[in-house]
């Protein structure tokens, strides 16, 4: 089992983007503060790999969040 741990406590939303790595054996997971830096690395990572954008809501103001829904796209 894998724990995610979120330093950044501020209002609003906080962004990241993991990288998960299926190996024969086991799971990897990296974890990147920056959009570019993880494409980068998604492209030089071989195997089976999933990139996910995760998105932290921190106020749960349903007009933010609805905004973010409609506006988030698929990449």
């Amino acid at each position: 089992m894998i724990f995610l741990e979120i330093n950044n406590k501020s209002e609003g939303t906080f962004k990241m983007w993991v990288i998960t790595v299926y190996g024969k054996n086991d799971i990897q997971m990296f974890e990147f503060d920056n959009q570019e830096e993880a494409k980068e690395s998604f492209k030089k990572i071989k195997g089976s790999k999933v990139l996910s954008e995760v998105i932290y809501y921190n106020d749960f103001d349903s007009e933010l969040i609805e905004e973010a829904y409609v506006s988030s796209k698929v990449s």
